[in-house]
């Protein structure tokens, strides 16, 4: 039988990731195949050629564009970004790309939503649709509705703006209908609803500081009220979008976040879809524990 393509979607730091790895372990356990379906999954999954390549080349292109007009140590970022993914991971930009400063280009932000948005096409038919179609399971925890909608809430705010607030607000209102297409869909998805009050007490816990783009600091408004401002506004478009579609919701309420977790893996576990797939299998093994990071 066909297998299924499941996603996660939350604000960053609602605890996608810790999520993630308790359904990749739990499901492994219970005999399914598990691919993760994102940039550095597919990487990791696809032979060379077309289409890892391109799809190394838009990953790489999309943290350029966002990146465009920052520097680090004086010197552009975007130059120093390298062509593929593989590099950019090897090298120790992602560890310091937080600390980039200087003025970042509206175009650029938005230029970059667009590149994930043409990527997802890509790693939907290159690597979810096969993946489930030889039975396995596709899991995506970051939906590509999360990024490509932050990025243009973000654009949005950034003030002398070369593209006007009202075109930013209609393509926004365009992506979220695109991602609602079912081919873009997945066969199962969950919503991490959370507070941003406690993701931004969780994320500074762990980190220490903010993401890049996890706040208003392109548009001026860095840290707390930044963070709150654009994660509560994304919160509530996150919200509408999986009610609509018919996604399991799971708020966030601050709770150890092992809990939170293990109710998620309840509520996939228990999904119909989720249950036939594993009944066709292997028997159910035991579950392991789940560790806890956002």
């Amino acid at each position: 039988m066909p297998g299924i393509s499941l996603a996660l979607m939350g604000i960053d730091g609602a605890g996608k990731s810790t999520l993630a790895r308790a359904l990749r372990e739990e499901l492994t356990a219970r005999g399914a195949e598990v691919v993760d379906v994102t940039w550095a999954g597919a990487v990791a999954a696809l032979p060379a050629g077309y289409p890892r390549t391109s799809i190394e080349q838009l990953g790489v292109e999309g943290w350029r564009l966002f990146y465009a007009g920052r520097t680090i140590d004086d010197a552009p970022v975007d130059e120093a970004i390298p062509r593929l993914f593989a590099d950019f991971g090897a090298s120790e930009l992602p560890r310091r790309i937080g600390e980039a400063g200087g003025r970042a280009h509206q175009s650029g932000v938005v230029a970059s939503a667009l590149v994930e948005l043409a990527g997802h096409y890509l790693l939907r038919s290159a690597v979810a649709a096969p993946v489930v179609a030889r039975g396995g399971v596709a899991l995506n925890d970051g939906f590509g509705l999360k990024n490509v909608l932050k990025c243009l809430r973000l654009a949005e705010q950034m003030p002398d703006g070369e593209i006007p607030a009202s075109t930013l607000r209609s393509l926004a209102g365009q992506v979220t209908e695109i991602f609602s297409d079912p081919f873009l869909q997945p066969d199962v998805g969950l919503l991490l609803d959370a507070d941003p009050a406690l993701s931004y007490r969780w994320r500074m816990d762990q980190n220490g500081r903010l993401g890049a783009g996890e706040d208003l600091d392109f548009a001026g408004r860095p840290g707390r009220d930044g963070y709150l401002a654009l994660q509560g506004a994304l919160a509530a478009e996150y919200r509408a979008a999986a009610e609509r579609w018919g996604w399991h919701v799971l708020p966030v309420d601050g709770r150890p976040q092992h809990e939170t977790a293990e109710e998620g893996l309840r509520a996939v576990l228990g999904d119909n879809r989720v249950r036939a797939l594993l009944e066709a299998g292997t028997a159910p093994a035991p579950k392991p524990d789940v560790e806890t990071t956002s």
